[in-house]
This record gives structure tokens, C-alpha cells and sequence, in this order.
């Protein structure tokens, strides 16, 4: 893939993403399991259980990406994924479990 194509592909990325905010603001009910966690803090980007925005676009669902490495992103962001840092070690473990089995 050319310089080009990797920038529009970013930019057209970042813009279907508009919605994805609220991270920092985002505080988890005690006793939340985690496929209600999930719902109320991840679907507005990854869809439904974690099977992507349009169907394609950031799926998780299934990943094959260990489950700490999975935790750590939610809780500290990544690339283009904001950080949820209210979310706590478990909760985030427990997520990263919940879409590992979908």
C-alpha cells in the first residue's frame, strides 16, 4: 500500500470514528458484566458484539490478540482507540474475554 492510500485510509477511518468519544467520561456501573460494559462503552465503534462498524470496520470480535494485550488497550488507547482509563484491570480482562468468545 503507497504513502497515499495509507493516509486516506487513516483519514477516512478518523472521520467514521467521530462518534467514538466520551472515553474519559465513561464510568462503569458496580457489577456491570462484561458484555454490558461492552455494550455501553465499545459498540458506538466496534458494533454488536464486537463485529464492526458496517459490518467490517474495526471487528474484534473473535480476536486472536492475547487477553492482557487486549485489557491493556482499553484501559490505555491505541492508535487510532481511545484510552478508558476509568475502566479497571478486571473489567477490561473480563471484556477482552467476552469478545474473544464471540
Amino acid at each position: 500500500m503507497d504513502k497515499t492510500t495509507s493516509i486516506m485510509g487513516a483519514c477516512l477511518l478518523a472521520a467514521s470514528l467521530s462518534g467514538c468519544s466520551g472515553s474519559k467520561d465513561f464510568k462503569p456501573t458496580e457489577g456491570m458484566g462484561a458484555g454490558e460494559l461492552f455494550a455501553q462503552a465499545c459498540t458506538t465503534c466496534h458494533g454488536e458484539n464486537g463485529n464492526g462498524k458496517f459490518g467490517f470496520l474495526l471487528k474484534i470480535a473473535g480476536s486472536q490478540t492475547p487477553l492482557q494485550e487486549m485489557a491493556d488497550k482499553i484501559r490505555n488507547g491505541g492508535y487510532v482507540m481511545p484510552a478508558f482509563p476509568n475502566i479497571s484491570e478486571a473489567d477490561a480482562l473480563a471484556i477482552a474475554g467476552f469478545l474473544k468468545g464471540q
